[in-house]
């Protein structure tokens, strides 16, 4: 993570820390008045003199839901919260209908098993205002944040400096967050390619109903192979998480995707028993999972952030300035691959055009249209169908082209969005099974508009879903 971003706040005063504490104190006096069962004070153990920046916002959200979830798991009861969020530090106060130690005893257990529960601190009070002590619930007292040694003898002794400790608190913080964060893209991006086998019916191609125009694969090979991938994107994000370049230095992480792609495949063709599957959203889903953790990190952008698309566009353009520099290389009297011999032949790009582009098709066409269909009442899985539509229609589908001949696809592109451009959705839907029985009786499959659909799920599915980080 850019620590630049993520770990910068505004230094605070001795005289600023003290009056926050009296005005903590004054407040869970005023609510103890009110009797309830136990009082619950929540704050972060932040050293140094800057108290509140990105990640210890992040922190306290997160310590926030936890106390949220205990109380829920408790049958208990909130009669009253205030929250306190200055720049002494971010904190809470619960007056609870509970039991002041079953609630201790659960936020202890938080304490000793979270990977950041040394970082909370949760003092329970009854009503008489006394604290209820580790020691009386039977938990040892807090080990210092760096060493194992009592947490107050070391703060005692100044054993170690505040530098030490910020610094070991930002990498805890770092750690655990780009491991949530890498499996969430991952775990978005397996969801999304679940999805897109399942969507029903497309054209030619794979889903829940037919094999479409293959013999060689079905569902569950698909299935095989998006579990076989799904620690491949996960890599891909944490690449993109813990990428300290600047923007200018993006193709660097690109190379490192490139390393983690050939060992995908492999593993992949495992998975699958030889059948190529997942090859083309090994390569754009790759891109896609990293870019997303790099405008996370970089940027500490929200994924529902109305400007998250055009960020994450500039992301691949400048990740993927010189990918079509391989073209240079091509031998024009032995192309090695199917992708190449249309390079040569018609000067097509297919997916590495867009993604180097930035995605433009998917960014700004098919993912808007995805969402506005949605909005209108549609499935995920009819909206599915009418993105995948308009890619077969718009995009450069080399799969297409393969499958059937660059003069056919001209012509499918062309009738199929003259259709598009006239018709209802209704319409849309109807002319699916004549257009599935026209595809698969020539042996047609629009398999890099099916990768396209999956990478709309997957955008689709990571700015709706926060990631779960209790």
């Amino acid at each position: 993570m850019n620590h630049s971003v993520w770990a910068k706040g505004r230094p605070i005063t001795l005289p600023e820390i003290l009056d926050a504490r009296e005005k903590r104190a004054y407040l869970q006096q005023e609510m103890l008045q009110k009797r309830p069962r136990s009082l619950l004070s929540f704050t972060l153990n932040i050293a140094g003199p800057v108290k509140v920046f990105p990640y210890t916002k992040w922190l306290y959200t997160l310590g926030y839901d936890l106390i949220h979830q205990g109380i829920f798991i408790l049958r208990g009861k909130i009669l009253e919260e205030k929250e306190q969020k200055e720049n002494t530090g971010y904190e809470a106060i619960f007056a609870l209908d509970l039991e002041p130690e079953r609630i201790k005893e659960y936020l202890l257990f938080q304490e000793e098993n979270h990977p950041l529960g040394r970082l909370f601190d949760l003092d329970v009070l009854r009503p008489d205002g006394t604290k209820v002590s580790r020691r009386e619930l039977g938990f040892p007292e807090r080990t210092c944040l760096i060493c194992q040694n009592p947490a107050f003898l070391c703060g005692r002794s100044r054993t170690h400096s505040a530098e030490e400790l910020i610094q070991h608190t930002v990498r805890l913080i770092d750690s655990f967050y780009c491991e949530r964060m890498s499996v969430h893209v991952g775990l978005m991006m397996q969801k999304a390619l679940f999805y897109e086998v399942n969507t029903a019916l497309k054209p030619g191609l794979v889903d829940r109903l037919h094999n479409g125009s293959h013999k060689d694969m079905c569902r569950t090979t698909f299935i095989r192979s998006a579990y076989a991938l799904t620690p491949y994107f996960i890599a891909c994000a944490r690449e993109g998480l813990t990428f300290s370049g600047t923007s200018e230095e993006l193709p660097r992480l690109f190379q490192k995707l490139r390393t983690l792609g050939v060992q995908a495949e492999n593993h992949m063709l495992t998975a699958t028993g030889g059948v190529n599957t997942h090859k083309g959203i090994i390569f754009s889903g790759g891109i896609l999972c990293a870019a997303a953790g790099y405008a996370k990190a970089f940027h500490a952008t929200d994924f529902c952030a109305p400007d998250f698309p055009a960020l994450l566009g500039n992301i691949c353009r400048f990740m993927l300035t010189d990918l079509l520099r391989d073209y240079d290389h091509i031998n024009p009297l032995a192309p090695k691959s199917n992708g190449e011999k249309l390079y040569l032949l018609h000067n097509i790009t297919g997916i590495r055009g867009e993604a180097c582009k930035g995605f433009p098709h998917l960014l700004t066409e098919g993912l808007p249209l995805f969402e506005n269909v949605r909005k209108s009442g549609f499935s995920l899985n009819d909206s599915g169908l009418f993105v995948l539509l308009h890619y077969i229609a718009h995009t450069e589908d080399t799969n297409l082209i393969i499958r059937s001949s660059y003069e056919t696809a001209l012509k499918i592109r062309t009738e199929l969005s003259a259709f598009l451009e006239a018709s209802s959705y209704e319409q849309q839907l109807h002319i699916l099974p004549d257009l599935d029985r026209c595809f698969t009786e020539k042996n047609i499959s629009p398999g890099g508009s099916a990768d396209m659909l999956a990478l709309t799920y997957f955008l689709y599915f990571l700015m709706k879903n926060a990631c779960c980080f209790t």
